[in-house]
């Protein structure tokens, strides 16, 4: 049986990429493929890594992770006919197998207004990339000082 309530569709721009950050952090892979436009491209791999075939596929990959997506907007370019969004992303945390995951990126998502009044994305990169985790803090420099008595 499909889920009688259809996914919120983005008013604004930037909308549409909060409603993918807010889909992937609930689980719910319909809601965020709903963002997209049918053709859209999404490459969220900064190191070459290739993508899904699929918005769905990429996206199943990443909701593997079980972890939030935080999507910050950096700056919004309107253009004739679409918005360009700069958005910071991050994943930090746990995976299901106990590996931790620390990935941050910076990229761009181009946003196309419908028919219907409702704004999708036509591409979107963001550009994800490992961060190293937090050195283990060290203790000062010790220097023994010579004898002198």
């Amino acid at each position: 049986m499909s889920d009688p309530i259809s996914p919120p569709a983005a008013r604004r721009p930037s909308e549409a990429a909060e409603l993918v950050s807010l889909a992937i952090s609930d689980g719910d892979l319909d809601a965020a493929v709903a963002q997209y436009e049918s053709t859209a491209p999404l490459l969220p791999w900064a190191d070459g890594r290739p993508p899904g075939q699929t918005v769905a596929e990429t996206m199943t990959a990443i909701m593997r992770l079980r972890l939030p997506l935080d999507t910050r907007l950096v700056a919004a370019l309107p253009a004739v006919g679409l918005t360009m969004l700069v958005c910071e992303r991050r994943i930090d945390g746990v995976a299901p197998d106990g590996t931790p995951v620390r990935l941050h990126g910076v990229g761009c998502t181009v946003v196309r207004p419908q028919h219907d009044g409702s704004w999708r994305i036509a591409a979107d990169a963001w550009q994800l990339a490992e961060r190293a985790l937090d050195p283990e803090p060290q203790a000062p420099a010790r220097y023994d000082l010579p004898d002198i008595s």
